[in-house]
C-alpha cells in the first residue's frame, strides 16, 4: 500500500501541507498523464492539460481516439503529475505532485464550465462527440518539494469537502462580475500585473479565483482556503480594500 510509505513518520509535522499540493495543481495548466497500457500494460505517460473542479480534483479533457482514453476504459487507474519547475538551476529543486487514483467521466455542466475557465481555447473542440471530460478521483497523493521536503497524502488531506462552495459557485460569479465588476479589474490590474481591461471571474473555489479575458487567464489566489459563503464574502471584501488604496 502506498499508505504505508509514511509508517510513523505520520507524526512529524509536514514540510509541505496538502495545502501547498492543491494550490500546485490549482495554478497547472499542463500535467503528465500515465495510464496502464491496455495491450501489454506497460505505463503510458504524455501531456494533458489540466484544470480542476471546486474541491480541487484535476480534470482533462481527451478524444476518443487518444492512447488515454482507449487505456481508461480497460482499467481506470491513472497518475497525473503537475511540477513547478525553476527557471535556472536543478530541475529537482522544484516542487512537483503526483495524484494517483482512477478517472471517471465527468459530463456535469459545471465541469464543462471550469475546465473552460481554465482553457479557453479548448471551447473550439470541447463540444466534438469524440471528446470527453475526466475527473481524476483522488486515492494518494505523493509531493516533493526539493531536497527533504517529500510527503505522501491520503485524499481527504488534499481535497477536503467544498460542498458550500460547489452550491454557490455559479451565484457568487455572476454577483461579482456583475454588482462588483470594478472590483474585479482590480483584482487583475493591481494584484496580478495585468493590463487594464475587461477582467472577468470565470471560477470560484476555495483557495481562489479564475480571471479571464479573451484567452488569458490569471489565478488568483487567496491567502487561506475559503470554504464557506460568509468566508468568500470577507475574502472578496478584504481584497477589494487592499486594491482601493
Amino acid at each position: 500500500s502506498w499508505r504505508g510509505l509514511r509508517g510513523p513518520m505520520t507524526e512529524r509535522p509536514r514540510s509541505f501541507t496538502g495545502d501547498d499540493a492543491r494550490r500546485l495543481l490549482r495554478l497547472a495548466r499542463t500535467g503528465t498523464i500515465a495510464t496502464i497500457s491496455r495491450e501489454d500494460g506497460i505505463p503510458y505517460a504524455s501531456l494533458a492539460n489540466v484544470a480542476t473542479d471546486v474541491e480541487g480534483q484535476p480534470l482533462i479533457l481527451i478524444s476518443n481516439l487518444a492512447w488515454h482514453t482507449r487505456n481508461l476504459t480497460v482499467d481506470n487507474r491513472a497518475s497525473l503529475m503537475v511540477a513547478e519547475t525553476p527557471v535556472a538551476g536543478d530541475a529537482l529543486m522544484g516542487t512537483r505532485v503526483t495524484v494517483m487514483g482512477r478517472f471517471e467521466l465527468a459530463a456535469e455542466p459545471r465541469i464543462r464550465r471550469r475546465y473552460l475557465a481554465r482553457h479557453p481555447a479548448a471551447v473550439s473542440y470541447a463540444g466534438f462527440a469524440d471528446f470527453a471530460f475526466w475527473r481524476l478521483r483522488p486515492e494518494t497523493i505523493h509531493a516533493v518539494a526539493g531536497f527533504g521536503r517529500i510527503e505522501t497524502f491520503d485524499a481527504n488531506e488534499v481535497f477536503p469537502s467544498a460542498r458550500e462552495i460547489i452550491e454557490i459557485e455559479e451565484n457568487a460569479i455572476v454577483h461579482m462580475n456583475s454588482d462588483h465588476s470594478g472590483e474585479v479589474r482590480r483584482y487583475a490590474t493591481r494584484l496580478l500585473g495585468a493590463e487594464e481591461d475587461d477582467w472577468k471571474i470565470l471560477g470560484i473555489d476555495p483557495d481562489g479565483a479564475d480571471l479571464g479575458n479573451g484567452n488569458t487567464v490569471l489565478r488568483l489566489a487567496f491567502p487561506e482556503p475559503l470554504r464557506d459563503a460568509d468566508a468568500l464574502r470577507r475574502g472578496f471584501a478584504a481584497l477589494s480594500r487592499i486594491t482601493s488604496y
